[in-house]
């Protein structure tokens, strides 16, 4: 009850604003306002396969993919990894963008070690966050696995307010074509995008059954990418994307967030609690449609949260009340939202990818 009153203190809409407007009113706000507009797709689109072998003990092959993009400006280029476990009949697949490249969460020798610009400019060795997918469980299940690092298409150099868009797949683009804002986000889910039409070539993939998972900035993203490519059947956000925009810290990410959103809040904090958040949202007016809104934009496919009892920047009440939000919007096709809260912080662990893949094979039937 005490969380419902807080929800209200921050006026989010009722479910009659997602009645009243269509989702192309609600996607155009957050085009506009929130994370800004995607980069077009190129003229011209690869795949080059430049390696494949067994992997896991025979259990799974292992593809690598250059993903090439041209336009009029260039060209652009970033790996794709993907592992296809052994089977007779098409696989449902997840698609992770990862944070430190696609050597550091396997200790497959054979993967290309990535020497882009990776979260932090954190040079990982190979296997060094395989704590963050449990890839070879995730094949042995029957799922496809396919990653590529995020900084690839967009450089991440936060905490820096450098501006990475002359450095990412923009450039190969007119200026003609540009955005006013070019920003983070849906350059990141403009590369989750390549991928999957990547997928769309491979006959072992089920195309219905693809899902896109992130973990905290690139959970966020996972529902970008989700609301906007509905090739996408499931979306998986762990940690992030998961609560109202009043409770952004949109200041200390300028590349992330549009400059329009500072009408709706202007915060350079980490780690506020949900009655701090709503005390600091009561400066502002409320938005015409908040994050629960957007995520209602998923249904009628399938969206699951993964939380933490100990996270500080995404907090598991601030995400309980966009959820309660967004429900009604799934409820209305038979569905509900999938919910999983683990203990400990901020993070995206082997057991939220069981989730995810147990949510896929109990409730989706795949």
């Amino acid at each position: 009850m005490r969380h419902a009153v807080l929800w209200a203190a921050v006026a989010v809409l009722p479910w009659i604003a997602f009645c009243n407007n269509s989702n192309a009113h609600v996607i155009e706000f957050f085009d506009a306002n929130v994370y800004g507009r995607l980069p077009p797709k190129p003229a011209q689109l690869t795949f080059d396969l430049v390696e494949r072998g067994a992997a896991f003990g025979g259990a799974a092959e292992r593809r690598q993919y250059v993903v090439r993009s041209g336009d009029a400006c260039g060209t652009h280029a970033f790996d794709v990894l993907v592992y296809l476990p052994k089977a007779t009949s098409p696989v449902p697949a997840f698609v992770y963008p990862n944070f430190s490249g696609n050597h550091s969460l396997v200790d497959d020798p054979d993967v290309r070690i990535f020497d882009g610009y990776p979260y932090g400019n954190k040079r990982r060795e190979r296997g060094a966050r395989k704590d963050r997918a449990p890839v070879e469980e995730i094949v042995r299940r029957g799922f496809a696995f396919a990653t590529f690092c995020y900084g690839a298409v967009y450089p991440d150099y936060t905490p820096s307010t450098r501006d990475a868009a002359p450095d990412s797949v923009w450039r190969i683009f007119p200026k003609e074509r540009h955005p006013q804002e070019i920003l983070a986000h849906p350059t990141w889910s403009w590369g989750s995008m390549r991928v999957r039409d990547l997928l769309e070539t491979l006959p072992e993939i089920d195309q219905a059954k693809v899902a896109i998972a992130g973990q905290s900035r690139m959970g966020k993203n996972a529902i970008e990418t989700g609301v906007h490519d509905t090739r996408f059947a499931l979306v998986c956000a762990n940690c992030g994307g998961t609560k109202s925009l009043k409770f952004l810290p949109n200041l200390r990410y300028p590349h992330w967030f549009s400059a329009n959103l500072k009408k709706y809040v202007a915060c350079n904090k980490l780690g506020q609690t949900v009655e701090q958040l709503v005390a600091q949202a009561a400066a502002f007016p409320d938005p015409p449609y908040d994050q629960s809104a957007f995520m209602a934009c998923i249904a009628p496919r399938a969206l699951v949260v993964s939380a933490a009892t100990e996270d500080r920047s995404s907090p598991p009440a601030a995400s309980r009340m966009c959820l309660e939000a967004a429900e009604p919007a799934f409820r209305r096709y038979g569905k509900s939202i999938g919910w999983h809260l683990k203990k400990g912080p901020h993070s995206i662990t082997h057991e939220d990818w069981r989730f995810f893949m147990d949510y896929a094979r109990n409730t989706l039937g795949w």
